[in-house]
């Protein structure tokens, strides 16, 4: 359990930082986005994390429209997975379009961050 709550420390201070980490496992060198205490290929818990790009491709997508309270005020919302061009990594978060613009299968979006009332950021796709 402690291990898994040094990745969840990791990866929520590099959003912070304005970027996105992974795990790469030292015994395969398999990528893991986002990172994961054990390797999901060979087993190995020898790992060290490594930022990617953030630049992916948008594969499929979901507009809310009924939201828990948090996000109300942002309905209508485009939640997205994104496949990341490293290793085909993917990630769930919100896409942020330009008024006039709609979502597109294989669109090029980049990592974009957004700090939250908590202070905390937040991940956010946006078109690259």
């Amino acid at each position: 359990m402690k291990e898994v709550v040094k990745v969840v420390k990791a990866y929520e201070e590099a959003i912070n930082q304005n970027r996105i980490i992974g795990s790469i496992c030292n015994s395969c060198n398999e990528l893991a986005v986002p990172p994961r205490p054990i390797c999901k290929k060979c087993g190995s818990e020898d790992i060290d994390f490594t930022t990617v790009n953030g630049k992916g491709k948008l594969i499929t997508w979901t507009t809310i429209h009924i939201a828990p309270p948090s996000y109300v005020d942002k309905v209508p919302y485009i939640l997205g997975i994104v496949e990341l061009e490293e290793n085909s990594q993917r990630l769930t978060g919100m896409v942020v379009l330009p008024d006039g613009m709609e979502a597109a299968y294989k669109m090029d979006l980049v990592a974009g961050f957004e700090e939250a009332e908590e202070g905390a950021r937040r991940l956010r796709w946006v078109p690259a």
